[in-house]
């Protein structure tokens, strides 16, 4: 299974009960989604390319191998043993994992377009996406400087 294999065992150590129903719920795509973004932004090169789409970056490669492994995606199920570099990506993902989808959006906008501790990072989110509430973003922000730093 490759890169989603290392995903799923990031995912199972930073958050054993997690369920990701990648099949049948758009809300789980997202978080999953933006979580391997954030993985990547970690320093985890799992070789997915992500560009910009309405609720922030999207990798088609992600899709393709959640899709194609929604049943294994669903339970977490792993045989993967994780790598020095994964578990201490493993370890900051423990907060991001918590992030409500909306918070998500957020903290992988902010990233994606290097606002994360930027002044205007909460005017500039708020701006460009609207349907996101201050609070939403704040936590991001908050979440974001305590995991990656300003990057």
């Amino acid at each position: 299974m490759g890169r989603i294999d290392v995903v799923l065992a990031i995912l199972k150590y930073a958050k054993p009960d997690l369920k990701l129903d990648a099949k049948n719920s758009f809300e789980d795509r997202l978080r999953l989604q933006k979580y391997v973004f954030i993985m990547e932004k970690l320093g985890l090169n799992l070789g997915y390319s992500f560009s910009e789409y309405l609720r922030g970056p999207y990798s088609p490669g992600l899709a393709m191998d959640y899709y194609s492994n929604a049943d294994i995606v669903k339970e977490l199920k792993t045989t993967h043993e994780l790598t020095d570099k994964e578990r201490e990506v493993a370890e900051k993902m423990k907060i991001v994992v918590e992030l409500t989808p909306g918070e998500l959006e957020a903290l992988s906008y902010l990233v994606l377009k290097g606002w994360l501790c930027d002044n205007d990072a909460l005017v500039n989110v708020g701006f460009y996406k609207p349907h996101l509430t201050a609070d939403e973003i704040k936590k991001a922000i908050d979440v974001g400087k305590r995991t990656l730093g300003c990057i």
